[in-house]
């Protein structure tokens, strides 16, 4: 009885906790086991949420991703770090990544940042290069961005 009511527990937990937003399988699992949950009812709870759909690493990956593109765009690097910290796997995270256009994510970054950046053309694609850099994208993809700025291309003709 103590069994089926703990496992009860956990499956409503974890329910509540996929009402909220979607969680990966390895991060909801970590989450329940932090609360307490016995880890046999997280188990069990994990295998009736599969069985119902409601687990998908995938879509979930493809969420965030879509998500973080839409509030703070970043590059692919900082991107996969912050997948691989929700416990996904490697396979999920590139799959997610293939989807996304790294080049429209940079410019449209760039496009946020060059609003709040004030002085000198110099000054500016130095600091937006940084800015870029700092968000995880690739040196390439920051180059053909920078070099929509006016004088961009001098920049990271220096920088290498």
């Amino acid at each position: 009885m103590a069994e089926d009511r703990d496992r009860k527990n956990t499956l409503d937990h974890a329910m509540r906790l996929l009402t909220a937003r979607d969680h990966g399988r390895t991060e909801l699992e970590t989450k329940l086991q932090k609360k307490g949950f016995d880890p046999v009812a997280v188990a069990s709870a994990l295998e009736r949420l599969d069985q119902l759909d409601l687990l998908d690493d995938h879509a979930f990956a493809k969420n965030c991703v879509t998500g973080m593109a839409r509030r703070r765009p970043e590059g692919k690097f900082k991107t996969r770090s912050r997948l691989r910290q929700k416990g996904l796997s490697d396979e999920v995270i590139e799959e997610a990544l293939a989807k996304c256009d790294q080049s429209e994510l940079c410019r449209n970054a760039a496009e946020r940042k060059l609003r709040t950046l004030k002085g000198p053309p110099e000054t500016v694609r130095k600091k937006l290069t940084t800015f870029l850099r700092n968000r995880g994208f690739d040196w390439e993809t920051i180059r053909d961005t920078v070099e929509l700025v006016p004088g961009g291309e001098d920049e990271m003709d220096r920088m290498g």
